[in-house]
């Protein structure tokens, strides 16, 4: 059995990533700074677990998620805010992870008894957003970023539920939750609101430009390489950082002072658990790095235009292995 804080063997961050880069082609994934900024979240998160701040503990594992995706932070988020008494917000991210992670059996064991319960004391909201939306029950922002399809669990009583766009009004509703109940709620932008301002407008997604040509041209479509470049230059980061990490856990605290302090305490020693949590971090970052070269992989191979001279001159092809990545031809 799994002891009272899983190892994170599971590659959360690559099943996120690959999801990320089949529905946004473009994006290039968690950033080099976004990845240690979830490690970083993600320790202290197991500190708190650790020391039964479980309010405190559920935050920072939802701030890793929020920086890099992944299944092993969303999971003890849930647990921690179950623990923590908080049942409505541990269910609403229960219902977030299986619909994110779906295939991530220790998710879904930890989510099936909240979801029970939570059923039968609680309130399910089905909330739809035309366009995504950021949602917040009261005075709470629900975890998970913008989405035009989430489920919330409310407490009985009335509840205040609004949902907002950048640049737009926020709409609100008010929904009287009932222990057991269920109903849905729609959202959509005011006609008559103001577009967003041009410098808080998202930026277009990239595209080719092709000039005009033959008409007997081989037809060409398709980001460009930089694209792919920048995502590779992130995984060779994030490899970097991983193999750093990797020798700190080998040599911090070691396997001797492991030995030497830990003879006859168990798995309860200090200098065991904290080389549990280095391996903990080892393993997040393995996984990144593995969810970075499968998007920089999934965007070089299906959709950059790597074709930008006329037929017949050169022919450039990407290649991406871990911790390394790039383009070869033949001109």
């Amino acid at each position: 059995m799994r002891g009272p804080l899983p190892t994170a063997s599971r590659l959360g961050f690559l099943v996120a990533a690959v999801a990320l880069a089949w529905g946004r082609p473009s994006a290039a994934g968690p950033s080099a700074e976004d990845i240690k900024a979830a490690a970083a979240e993600f320790d202290q998160g197991k500190q708190s677990f650790k020391a039964r701040a479980w309010t405190e503990a559920a935050e920072h594992f939802e701030a890793a998620d929020a920086r890099a995706p992944s299944a092993v932070a969303l999971e003890l988020a849930i647990r921690a805010r179950d623990k923590a008494g908080q049942l409505d917000r541990a269910a609403t991210l229960a219902e977030l992870g299986l619909a994110r992670h779906a295939g991530d059996a220790a998710l879904k064991k930890t989510a099936a008894p909240i979801l029970d319960r939570a059923r039968k004391e609680l309130h399910a909201l089905r909330v739809g957003c035309r366009p995504a939306c950021e949602l917040v029950v009261g005075t709470t922002i629900v975890h998970g970023g913008a989405t035009d399809q989430r489920t919330a669990y409310l407490a009985p009583g009335d509840a205040q539920i609004s949902a907002s766009w950048p640049g737009r009004r926020p709409q609100v509703t008010t929904v009287k939750a009932s222990a057991g109940g269920k109903s849905e709620a729609d959202f959509v932008p005011p006609a008559d609101a103001p577009e967003p301002p041009a410098a808080s407008k998202a930026p277009p997604p990239a595209v080719t430009v092709v000039p005009p040509r033959d008409p007997g041209a081989d037809d060409r479509s398709g980001l460009p390489p930089i694209v792919f470049y920048v995502g590779a230059g992130l995984t060779v980061i994030a490899g970097g950082v991983t193999i750093w990490s990797g020798i700190d856990t080998q040599n911090n605290p070691g396997a001797d002072t492991v030995r030497e302090q830990c003879a006859g305490q168990g798995t309860s020693c200090p200098a065991y658990q904290d080389g549990l949590d280095r391996q903990s971090r080892t393993n997040i970052l393995l996984g990144v790095t593995a969810g970075l070269a499968v998007t920089s992989g999934v965007i070089g191979v299906l959709f950059t235009d790597w074709s930008g001279k006329p037929k017949g001159s050169a022919r450039v092809e990407p290649w991406l292995g871990f911790g390394a990545a790039g383009a070869r031809g033949r001109f």
